[in-house]
């Protein structure tokens, strides 16, 4: 009988790679993971409620580039009063928290 080779970690963790890039390199990568997270939970919602792309965009009284922004994950430059717009026309409501650091 065959057995399993366990694999193993070599090298330091991502959280220490990450701790060595410097603070403004780390705080980038936090915002994408952010704004990931938040276009993803937004895509679920827009699902849920069997609304588009283009219905969004009407709701909100935006234009196309604006509701582009609003739905790239890589784009993190969109404003607090956008997400709350958006939040808003969704009948969705959102929470910023802040937490002791306990990892990086």
């Amino acid at each position: 009988m065959k057995t399993k080779k366990t694999l193993r970690a070599r090298g330091s963790s991502f959280d220490s790679w990450l701790n060595n890039q410097g603070e403004i390199f780390k705080a980038k990568v936090i915002a994408g993971a952010m704004k990931r997270q938040f276009v993803i939970k937004l895509r679920e919602m827009m699902k849920a409620k069997h609304i588009g792309v283009n219905v969004l965009q009407k709701m909100m009284g935006t234009g196309p580039s604006q509701m582009q922004r609003l739905l790239d994950p890589e784009d993190v430059g969109i404003s607090l009063k956008s997400i709350a717009k958006l939040l808003a026309v969704m009948g969705a409501h959102g929470k910023i928290t802040v937490e002791s650091k306990t990892f990086f």
